[in-house]
């Protein structure tokens, strides 16, 4: 069944904010100095599942992402704003 254009745009809107979020992830482990193995041992991950985050892939749970801002010496903020 082909999707429509609400279901390609929702998919392109997803794979934008994951994308995001990996750039997110590695500009912080970058600036701490850390390697994709360092982070994922701190973070209780594997440096595939790691890279795999950092490249855009699969969206991670709310704990993974709690336990990558604690990796990464920050605190997880989810915050909703006006949409532009």
């Amino acid at each position: 069944m082909a999707r429509t254009k609400d279901e390609v745009r929702a998919g392109r809107a997803e794979a934008r904010l994951a994308f995001e979020l990996g750039n997110a992830v590695r500009e912080r482990r970058l600036a701490l100095g850390l390697t994709q193995t360092e982070l994922a041992e701190r973070a209780g991950l594997t440096q595939p599942a790691l890279s795999r985050l950092e490249s855009g892939g699969p969206t991670p749970t709310i704990g993974v992402l709690d336990r990558l801002a604690h990796a990464l010496g920050a605190k997880l903020k989810v915050e909703f704003t006006d949409a532009a």
